[in-house]
């Protein structure tokens, strides 16, 4: 997963550098994986891993990444604004290398409601003060933004779930050249005990490994197993990348503009709905509570979350005949995203199989969107009564 990759750039980091203090800085907090903070450090964040299966009770560190530090930016203020997290993180940096601390500083390009970091961070010096990391896990970038990360010697951390569609648990870091060469030229990092089942051994074997890598591989390899999984889940990302394929960036990035305005008016035309922030194809939407005061929180959109893949058309007898239809409809949104103390946000996101639909049958891709949205606003304008339904 994308939390699962927070674990590479620790020890590419103690590969580069040998015996030095780590600290780990990490942006976006709350919409980014939940375990992507305790990752950054080197903590367990899942009571199970996926070579081991069930992890003991007492499990809290891999083994052998004990000692790293870090420390983690929130997406946003408690207002909703977005923090300058490229600010923050410079500031972490300063203050690492005067303490005589190697920093890994994460840039994030797209969290869960699609925002970006001011500044996708780079490796200065090409590794050897500081190592840059991308977390695109959304998958919501084009080639021309990657090679620009690449050039400028950053690690970049990547799923195929997100956009891509793949099954959830499919996640890569791709290394830039600059760094590639660094660690074909040393030893894999230290302790041994990182490589082992209890460390990075309980996350990959060796047939994941790229050649750079050839000096870690005696010490993850598993002869008699390999991780059929992740290779079955990368070939539905790989069916989903391979059929964007051949569509120029610049015209994904036009029908994704024109998707998402299309969307926000939509959004915009239901008195229960507000399209609060768009963010390429990510459009987040706060949800007004019955009777106009204020905004849905968390807890009660995970309420319309559950609903909106359900036929709850009997359980609103008020409801009129056109709302009745909206409401007998399975629809399928994004999970609720906690951003502000007023409100939390639900989101229509464009994957790569309804750009595709949409590249094929505009109108009709639209008018399942607005489905969707009729479906929101109609939930939103019966809230009460479906949540004394008990449903």
């Amino acid at each position: 997963s994308g939390s699962d990759a927070k674990f590479l750039p620790l020890a590419i980091a103690g590969a580069i550098k040998g015996n030095v203090h780590i600290a780990n800085g990490v942006t976006q907090l709350r919409e980014i994986g939940a375990g992507s903070a305790p990752a950054a450090v080197g903590k367990y964040f899942s009571s199970h891993a996926p070579l081991v299966g069930r992890l003991p009770d007492e499990a809290e560190y891999l083994s052998g990444f004990e000692g790293f530090d870090g420390t983690t930016i929130t997406a946003r203020e408690k207002s909703g604004e977005v923090v300058n997290a490229a600010e923050k993180m410079a500031e972490f940096v300063t203050s690492s290398l005067e303490q005589g601390t190697y920093p890994i500083v994460h840039g994030v390009f797209g969290g869960k409601t699609g925002i970006r970091d001011v500044q996708m961070p780079g490796s200065l010096d090409g590794g050897e003060t500081s190592l840059g990391v991308v977390d695109a896990c959304q998958g919501r970038f084009s080639l021309d933004e990657l090679h620009g990360w690449l050039k400028q010697d950053s690690v970049v951390l990547f799923t195929a779930s997100k956009f891509y569609q793949a099954p959830p648990f499919c996640g890569a870091v791709i290394i830039p050249p600059s760094i590639a060469a660094k660690l074909r030229n040393s030893p894999a990092p230290g302790p041994k005990e990182m490589f082992s089942i209890d460390g990075l051994g309980g996350f990959l074997s060796d047939k994941e490994l790229p050649e750079c890598m050839e000096n870690w591989k005696p010490l993850l390899r598993k002869n008699s197993s390999a991780n059929l999984g992740l290779a079955l889940r990368w070939e539905a990302g790989l069916a989903g990348m391979e059929a964007l394929s051949s569509i120029p960036d610049e015209r994904r990035t036009e029908a994704v503009q024109e998707w998402a305005g299309a969307v926000s008016d939509m959004v915009q035309n239901e008195v229960e709905l507000d399209a609060w922030c768009v963010e390429r194809s990510i459009v987040s939407i706060r949800v007004a509570k019955q009777g106009g005061e204020g905004w849905l929180n968390m807890s009660e959109l995970r309420d319309l979350y559950r609903w909106m893949s359900m036929d709850v058309s009997s359980l609103v007898t008020e409801a009129s005949a056109e709302e009745k239809e909206s409401l007998s409809k399975p629809a399928y949104i994004g999970q609720p995203v906690d951003v502000a103390e007023s409100h939390a946000i639900v989101r229509v996101a464009l994957g790569v199989d309804s750009l595709l639909s949409y590249f094929d049958n505009k109108v009709g891709t639209l008018e399942e969107d607005k489905a969707t949205v009729q479906k929101l606003a109609a939930i939103a304008k019966h809230f009460n009564t479906l949540k004394k339904s008990g449903m």
